[in-house]
């Protein structure tokens, strides 16, 4: 093969690379360490008090979603057009909610910037991408929070994490098994939700959860009786359950997806259960 067709395939693939939403650094490493994000997210959390969403009921619904990969926004309008619309008290958006690039941020901005009903979002790998954590904590702040919901009767608690690296990292575990040692009796149901699957369906090439955190956390829900644990990044829904723990995977919102959906949540005094919604 002659020098200038080598040149001509590398700047073909140079472009190609460029014109895709993938940045291929997040395959080996995240471009923000996660130690510094979840420092980051708590100092955003010490200027920002624990939202505390009051229901004058003893029941509620909630929405989750994941995988909106904003670049194009027709499911994701979708699905702000049903919450809006819904009695639902929140959204949680699990991760991967744009495609990486500055831009699609601008737009996930503009979309969101006047929604008055409370939108809960966590950062997955694809946000990484192209030094994206720079533009997601400049929107949307922290990824590593909780919140609560009071009812008339009782509290719920609703944690939020930072898995779009992979892991969770040191700082992030201690800060979870003290939220949860310190403020778990307190509440009925406590739900999790992050990015990358504690549970995998497969093997992706991107963010896989380190085997020995897995085993940890496994043992920590366990221990600290949770009842939800609501993940995205696999794009196809799944269900298991270990222990009282169950464990989702929901399918994605990208508009690619030709089952894309999202899931429900009903929260009672007797029991806590979920179903997936899908778009068609």
């Amino acid at each position: 093969m002659g020098n200038k067709l080598k040149i001509f395939i590398l700047l073909l693939f140079i472009a190609g690379i460029y014109s895709c939403d993938v940045d291929f650094t997040g395959f080996i490493r995240s471009t923000d360490r996660i130690e510094d994000r979840f420092i980051q997210s708590i100092e955003y959390n010490d200027n920002h008090p624990t939202e505390n969403i009051i229901v004058n009921s003893s029941d509620y619904c909630l929405l989750a979603a994941s995988d909106l990969h904003v670049g194009t926004t027709v499911n994701t309008e979708k699905l702000l057009d049903y919450y809006s619309s819904s009695d639902d008290i929140a959204l949680l958006l699990v991760g991967d909610i744009v495609s990486g690039r500055r831009e699609h941020y601008e737009l996930l901005h503009e979309i969101t910037d006047t929604f008055t009903k409370p939108l809960f979002m966590m950062a997955g790998n694809h946000d990484l991408y192209f030094d994206g954590w720079k533009s997601y904590y400049e929107f949307f702040g922290s990824s590593t929070y909780y919140f609560t919901v009071t009812t008339t009767d009782t509290a719920d608690l609703y944690i939020c994490l930072d898995s779009g690296g992979g892991t969770l990292g040191k700082s992030q575990v201690e800060w979870l098994e003290n939220l949860l040692d310190e403020q778990r009796e307190n509440f009925r149901y406590c739900i999790i939700s992050s990015h990358v699957n504690i549970l995998r369906t497969r093997r992706t090439t991107s963010a896989n959860p380190l085997v020995e955190e897995v085993a940890y956390l496994l043992d920590l829900f366990a221990k600290y009786d949770v009842n939800l644990v609501i993940t995205g990044h696999d794009h196809v829904q799944d269900e298991a359950k270990i222990g009282n723990t169950t464990y989702l995977i929901l399918d994605a919102v990208v508009d690619s997806n030709p089952n894309a959906g999202f899931l429900t949540i009903s929260v009672n005094t007797d029991n806590l259960s979920y179903e997936f919604i899908r778009f068609n």
